[in-house]
């Protein structure tokens, strides 16, 4: 008989199953094989359907069921840092035909302490405790009956079992207790327990025998995990402090070798934390090809002492020269550069640069992969290039623009992890990025992973669980948000992660400011745009959306927003022109916006369609012609890695979607080398989304200064906010 309603299960037991069902469905691919990655084909449905229904929702057979179909997946939610010994077995509702009344029974004493005396051996049932658990093993001959949920005693542990009785108030039965009454209680001797805490690899180890409340204190441990095969809690060697302080409260063992090099990491990650933020060190680099900053030997310092880190400075600091001279430093060579394509250039001038006597090659279509003291190549065609590649045997790896691999599901990204697994431990590998967070702090989960650090973030569901804000929904796991992101930030510092604000190293570098310029569409496309309006917010208002319809439909708007503003860009670019003899830097997102503007103001630019060898020539006539007073870019291919200090104005006629695009792009001016007040121009087109577009970047602002400054953010995409705007304007 099914029971429709919940009788005797208790809320923390369902909540503690629905969330390890939860667990293995957010892994599950389906796959019919024991592939160790989510459930088995044959158990699939049933463990979706457990983790599709609300706790409230369960039945006691589906607690039963689900109960003992966890026991195969143990293995894997160890790996997740959920053991399943900690779920408490759940009541059954058995039939009505009496076949199974005494198992019920049984089932329905265990929420009891009681003990009976049953064929000469004592029967325990008591609701699961970690404490009585603890003291029940210590009783000698003692076995757990997995099959009827209840501990087994041996009449000649009478003694042992009524001292356990009588100071955890278990109810016998008559026949129990007599027998107890004739025997002496014993007091289980003291047993010198196995504690220790030492190091393995970059882990901690805490090896102990079972013990109630160091468990408990070892769960509390970030990044913590329960290796099922050695029956040792693992610890990543961040969190050695902490650990050190547990240890010591719990009586933990601890070697004098181990305490002295777990002092010299404690030791280490504070200067790691303070090195990360270094405006300056002395830090000799023979034959590099130039004089670095004080606050660049400072980052190099960082990288070579680390290895595998992020250089993570704010743009326009150097990142490429530091990243140069530290691979020089540490004589890493051949060391591979991989980067967006529109950049190869500007290492190649670099690399030769910093590098005197170091040869390079760009590796592309017709010169394929050769050997060379730098290689560089471009994201795009990674993937195809990535076995010649690994056969060169690469001492170091540099990635540009990191952020470039932050789906952990891309192609370049798994080709990226692939090739720095290759790199050997005593080389390098570098992330380069100014924007190391996009949006949210998950975009840096497979980055740490290609420098191969997410162990000591806990490993990669750790990281999701605590710095995501990992949220359980009807759909599964959502890792869009953001926690504990100041105490994100001090450990990436501490581990691996040098950042300096302008602010902070070039004080003779001015601030930037920005401003909004807002203008009307003339009629002809103002009356566009609200028919495309129209039906954009008819769309909107309808039953439901999809994702590619409404990409479409704010793209459309995006468009013609910024067509329609073309001559009132074209207007302000003249006066301002006509009122200074600066130079001016015009950014646009559509081809014919780029197009147009750039055909009226001299004919540069930079576009995707440009090979980059017309890129460069751009960006040079920009530079060093003082009669080419304009440059107009598409975000994509000119926001960054470009240097275009010739200018200190930046006009953006068209907005991207996140504020890392634009930080990037105001700082191709604002950078070194600038001695003006850089001023950011944005071109608004009034009763448009663009306003609305402006206002969510500038707030989504904390978001990307969550990490990379460390203080606390709110989180929402600009895209899924732009849409909830437009929804709110049908309603």
């Amino acid at each position: 008989m099914k029971t429709e309603t919940l009788q005797h299960n208790t809320k923390d037991v369902i909540n503690d199953l629905w969330e390890a069902v939860s667990l293995i469905a957010a892994n599950c691919d389906g796959a019919e094989a024991q592939d160790g990655v989510g459930f088995n084909g044959s158990d699939t449905k049933f463990g979706q359907r457990c983790a599709d229904t609300l706790p409230e929702n369960w039945t006691d057979a589906m607690a039963s069921e689900c109960y003992k179909m966890l026991k195969k997946y143990s293995n894997q939610l160890e790996s997740l840092c959920f053991d399943y010994d900690d779920l408490s077995a759940p009541i059954e509702v058995f039939g009505a035909d009496g076949r199974d009344d005494a198992r019920q029974a049984d089932y329905l004493r265990r929420g009891k302490s009681r003990i009976e005396f049953v064929n000469n051996e004592f029967h325990i049932y008591f609701k699961y405790s970690a404490d009585l658990v603890s003291k029940v093993r210590n009783i000698m001959g003692s076995e757990w009956d997995g099959t009827n949920y209840r501990w087994v005693v041996e009449a000649d542990g009478a003694g042992l079992l009524r001292s356990f009785a009588e100071q955890n108030g278990f109810e016998c039965t008559d026949e129990a207790l007599q027998i107890l009454m004739d025997h002496e209680a014993v007091v289980p001797e003291e047993v010198a327990k196995k504690r220790a805490l030492y190091i393995e690899g970059r882990d901690l180890i805490f090896d102990f025998d079972y013990d109630a409340d160091l468990v408990e204190a070892v769960k509390g441990l970030t990044g913590r995990r329960w290796d099922t095969k050695r029956k040792v809690w693992v610890v990543p060697m961040s969190s050695a402090d902490t650990a050190v302080t547990l240890a010591a409260f719990h009586d933990v063992e601890i070697s004098d070798e181990t305490r002295e090099a777990l002092s010299d990491h404690i030791e280490g990650s504070d200067r790691r934390g303070m090195q990360s933020e270094a405006t300056d060190a002395e830090f000799d680099i023979p034959n590099l090809g130039g004089t670095l900053r004080p606050f660049q030997r400072a980052g190099v310092l960082y990288a070579t002492n680390t290895r595998r880190c992020f250089i993570a400075d704010q743009m326009g600091l150097g990142k490429t020269v530091q990243a140069l001279a530290s691979v020089l430093a540490e004589n890493t060579f051949p060391t591979l550069v991989v980067c967006p394509a529109s950049l190869k250039t500007n290492w190649e001038r670099e690399a030769r640069k910093w590098l005197p006597g170091k040869n390079v090659h760009i590796v592309d279509s017709k010169s394929g992969v050769k050997n060379a003291d730098i290689v560089i190549i471009n994201y795009d065609i990674l993937t195809k290039h990535e076995d010649a590649l690994i056969a060169l045997g690469f001492q170091a790896l540099v990635f540009d623009e990191s952020h470039y691999a932050k789906n952990p599901t891309a192609k370049r990204t798994q080709a990226l992890k692939n090739i720095a697994s290759a790199i050997p431990a005593e080389g390098m590998v570098l992330a380069l990025t100014g924007t190391p967070v996009l949006n949210r702090p998950i975009e840096l989960v497979s980055q740490l992973e290609i420098i191969d650090r997410i162990d000591e973030f806990g490993g990669s569901w750790n990281f999701r669980k605590r710095y995501c804000n990992a949220n359980k929904t009807r759909f599964g796991w959502d890792f869009s948000g953001s926690a504990n992101s100041e105490e994100l930030n001090d450990l990436l510092r501490r581990t691996c992660y040098v950042r300096r604000n302008k602010s902070e190293v070039l004080k003779e570098l001015p601030d930037k400011a920005r401003y909004q310029v807002n203008v009307d569409l003339n009629g002809p496309a103002m009356a566009a745009y609200r028919r495309a309006e129209l039906d954009a917010l008819s769309y909107f208002g309808g039953s439901g959306q999809d994702s590619a319809n409404t990409l479409s439909n704010i793209t459309t708007l995006k468009r013609l927003a910024g067509e329609g503003k073309i001559e009132a860009a074209c207007e302000w670019i003249d006066t301002f022109l006509d009122s200074t003899d600066r130079k001016l830097v015009v950014f646009a997102h559509h081809v014919a916006v780029v197009d147009e503007i750039a055909s009226r103001f001299g004919g540069l630019r930079v576009a995707g369609k440009d090979s980059a060898e017309a890129r460069q020539e751009a960006v040079d006539s920009f530079q060093n012609d003082p009669d080419a007073r304009v440059i107009v870019l598409n975000m994509k291919a000119g926001g960054v890695g470009l240097t275009l200090t010739a200018a200190s104005d930046v006009l953006f006629v068209e907005q991207g979607w996140t504020p890392a695009e634009h930080d990037q792009a105001e700082d191709r001016c604002h950078r070194i080398g600038q001695d003006d007040n850089v001023s950011a121009w944005y071109l608004l087109a009034d009763g448009t989304i663009d306003d609305d577009i402006y206002e969510l970047i500038e707030a989504k602002r904390v978001i990307v200064d969550s990490v990379t400054d460390g203080e606390e953010p709110d989180s929402n995409t600009v895209l899924n906010d732009l849409v909830k705007r437009l929804i709110a304007r049908t309603q």
